[in-house]
């Protein structure tokens, strides 16, 4: 049996999905713990939820109250079970420091996965000392207890500050989870009547994303922008508005996975910028980055990022400072046909490196993880 544990609705997360669809395809006996924040009574077999009402990116003796919560809440869970053949896959360390706890206080043969969607600590740079500090030792606690640490890049081992053994370690990078692409389709109602790019982005709405910065060159008029999402009150807000003031947004609010992904190959370029101020963003692993060689379209990310890196080996997108001037700059010299080229280059990557990388994992070392009970 496989324990899935994650601090959100789960179906509107797209790494913890690929595991979700997996498990039902194969038949594999499963049960899923999340937190449904938004009262959306989630439709989702074999299924828990924490019931607590809670907005995202809220910071502060609320956020340390809930996030208690959340982990006592999937301990008891975890106490419920009663089971002694159980793989506990814990996504980031809110999940998985409690199944770690439940681990070695009932030494009952259960096996934990540590899925590092993020290294939580990094993102803490501006938290007070003691709850960093907790942090880094929930972070290495959960570790040493685990059997199996997941990454999403391999360059992401430089985060952490501790040895791990090789052989615990393995790679599952943030990439689409489909058999075809028949879902995509070319919509009128998707496009804008002129000839400026545009750019489409689709995901959380964190302050680290340069957002803002892109919405305002969409009001200047500058770019078109096709953008789903939610997250930050403020911009959700300022967005709603400008779906009626400003004939270069289009604003689709909380998106499905796959229409997210029909906005984006309606776009010209896919947008996913990730301020350096958290560390945590020069190891992004964005979905963006795989969705848009998926979607065959040219990426636009932050210098000084691994995507950086990645983007510019394969010539299959654009990056720049994160500034909104240093952004125009970059777009400004932007032509058509070499987004174009560009976007068929990353395909490429995908079709020749990535396309069945996602089922080859989950068939081979996931399913493998089952012989660890």
């Amino acid at each position: 049996m496989v324990v899935l544990i994650r601090c959100n609705d789960i179906l509107s997360d797209p790494r913890a999905m690929k595991y979700v669809r997996y498990l039902q395809e194969k038949g594999i006996e499963h049960k899923f713990i999340g937190w449904d924040r938004d009262g959306k009574n989630i439709d989702l077999p074999n299924s828990v939820m924490w019931k607590e009402r809670a907005e995202y990116n809220v910071g502060g003796f609320k956020a340390v109250k809930n996030r208690i919560g959340w982990m006592w809440f999937v301990y008891k869970q975890l106490c419920a079970l009663k089971r002694k053949d159980a793989i506990l896959h814990g996504c980031d360390i809110d999940s998985a420091f409690p199944a770690a706890f439940y681990k070695a206080t009932h030494n009952n043969g259960n096996k934990l996965i540590f899925d590092v969607f993020d290294w939580l600590s990094a993102a803490l740079y501006n938290q007070k000392w003691y709850v960093l500090t907790a942090f880094k030792l929930m972070e290495k606690y959960t570790t040493k207890r685990a059997d199996r640490v997941i990454l999403c890049e391999p360059e992401r081992i430089e985060q952490i500050p501790f040895e791990i053994p090789s052989s615990k370690i393995s790679v599952l990078p943030n990439i689409p989870f489909f058999d075809c692409s028949d879902f995509l389709t070319k919509d009128q109602e998707k496009q804008f009547n002129n000839n400026k790019i545009t750019f489409s982005y689709v995901g959380g709405f964190s302050t680290d994303r340069c957002l803002f910065e892109i919405v305002s060159l969409a009001e200047k008029g500058i770019i078109n922008l096709s953008i789903a999402g939610f997250g930050n009150a403020k911009l959700e807000e300022r967005l709603l508005k400008d779906n009626g003031l400003y004939p270069n947004i289009r604003y689709y609010g909380r998106v499905k996975y796959e229409d997210g992904l029909n906005i984006s190959y309606n776009s010209d370029i896919v947008y996913a910028m990730y301020q350096k101020v958290n560390p945590n963003n020069v190891y992004a692993a964005p979905n963006k980055y795989y969705e848009a060689m998926f979607l065959a379209k040219p990426i636009f990310s932050t210098k000084g990022t691994i995507v950086e890196k990645k983007v510019l080996q394969n010539n299959m997108g654009y990056v720049s400072d994160e500034k909104e001037e240093d952004i125009l700059a970059v777009i400004s010299r932007i032509d058509i046909d070499d987004a174009l080229e560009k976007g068929e280059n990353a395909n490429k990557v995908w079709r020749e490196t990535f396309c069945d990388y996602t089922r080859r994992y989950l068939e081979g070392e996931y399913l493998e993880l089952k012989k660890l009970m």
